[in-house]
């Protein structure tokens, strides 16, 4: 009986997470709970499987790769317009530090857990190398990479979220509209590589104009709707 129970907990657990994200995308308990709770669903597990056997992915996965991850004080001290001093000065604006390095269990115990942990820590070079802030618009941006690339049901279901409550607002006058900033993410997560399998620490010193150049997104993010008007 546990075992039948359980799949129904679950749904019940995603059904109030998304009722409250319907109602407010801004609420980072439910939008955190229901990551967590997507994690343990069928979908997740076949996102996984996939990622693992991407063959640009399935190495760091082997490797376990986790380069230096250098402090605040020292990312925010790199060049302007580099990946690390962008990456640093965004972390720094919602008073966070760069995530310490993982205890992964070993061998094909740890996959799972490295690929969480892997993409939780890469978040927010993701935000820095697309050009999303952390804004509604830019989070909902950010999902759709994510939605796209790592097949993940948590970010589907945050983008589900966005658009009913969307739906249900007035337009808007000023800002970037969440739909547009959808279409941008999922867009960019069709054309860019997997983020997931970049070694970002062999280049936080690199200009962001040379990671997005070599990722062949820069003609794209030139017309994000994040892009500064020329």
């Amino acid at each position: 009986m546990p075992s039948q129970r359980a799949p129904h907990e679950q749904v019940r657990r995603l059904a109030i997470d998304m009722v409250a994200l319907c109602g407010d995308p801004a609420d980072v308990p439910h939008a955190l709970d229901l990551l967590n709770a997507s994690y343990a669903t069928p979908a997740a597990a076949a996102a996984r499987a996939r990622l693992k056997a991407d063959a640009a992915i399935a190495p760091l996965v082997r490797e376990r790769y986790w380069g230096p991850w250098p402090s605040l004080a020292k990312l925010t001290a790199l060049p302007p317009g580099s990946l690390g001093h962008a990456y640093g000065h965004l972390l720094a604006d919602q008073g966070l530090e760069p995530l310490p390095p993982p205890q992964i269990p070993a061998a094909a115990d740890g996959d799972d857990a490295y690929l969480h942990s892997r993409i939780r820590s890469c978040h927010d070079v993701w935000h820095a190398i697309c050009g999303c802030p952390t804004s509604l618009a830019g989070e909902a941006a950010l999902n759709g990479v994510s939605a796209e690339q790592l097949r993940w049901p948590g970010s589907a279901l945050l983008l589900a979220a966005d658009l009913i409550h969307r739906a249900q607002e007035p337009l808007q006058a000023e800002g970037v509209d969440v739909g547009r900033a959808i279409a941008f993410g999922l867009e960019l997560g069709c054309l860019a590589p997997p983020l997931l399998a970049q070694r970002w620490e062999e280049g936080w010193q690199l200009p962001l104009a040379a990671w997005r150049e070599a990722l062949g997104i820069s003609a794209l993010i030139s017309r994000s709707p994040f892009a500064a008007p020329s």
